[in-house]
């Protein structure tokens, strides 16, 4: 039994380093795109929070399937979840006047996103609201960090550098919380 149960914390987490890859390559690829429109168009700021809510979503959402779907039934949802997410976001944004950077916009990207991973993971986890507070903390801690990085790279590189912080900071975070909830006893792997 002891061996069986040493198995599964084994592979369970490996999957943080996965974990926090998917993370960084869906950062890195939201903001780099986010940022080659921006730059070739003259897009105005509320269109550029549209086309980041829309990438963020459908990058983090596929990178996660990535790593969940071997391990999760129905893990799919998630990569639904996740767009939904997007969208309600860009719309959210919207609403609210537009881009909101730092701690107070890394807080509404981890709340909406985080609301919607939650209400897929729920399903499968017990206490899956500490994986939505920790996509509320790891966002905005992760948006100020990659900021600062982006603004002060500037350019293309700034964009690509910034979401590659972006992803790792909030893998790290939102990885650690998925990986302590597996490990608990009501989880159903």
């Amino acid at each position: 039994m002891t061996t069986k149960k040493l198995q599964y914390a084994l592979v369970d987490w490996r999957i943080w380093p996965q974990w926090v890859l998917a993370n960084a390559v869906a950062g890195a690829v939201a903001l780099a795109v986010t940022g080659a429109i921006f730059r070739a168009s003259s897009l105005d700021a509320d269109l550029v929070v549209v086309v980041f809510g829309l990438l963020i979503g459908a990058a983090l959402g596929t990178m996660h399937w990535l790593v969940l779907r071997r391990r999760i039934r129905q893990a799919y949802l998630w990569v639904v979840a996740s767009v939904v997410g997007g969208v309600v976001l860009a719309m959210l944004s919207l609403a609210m006047g537009g881009a909101v950077g730092g701690l107070l916009g890394g807080l509404r990207i981890g709340a909406v996103l985080g609301i919607m991973q939650w209400l897929v993971l729920r399903r499968w986890i017990s206490r899956a609201y500490l994986y939505l507070l920790a996509s509320i903390g790891g966002f905005a801690l992760a948006l100020s960090a990659g900021e600062a990085v982006g603004f002060s790279l500037g350019g293309s590189a700034g964009w690509l550098a910034g979401g590659t912080i972006l992803g790792i900071i909030t893998g790290t975070i939102t990885g650690a919380a998925l990986v302590w909830l597996l490990h608990q006893p009501n989880s159903d792997k």
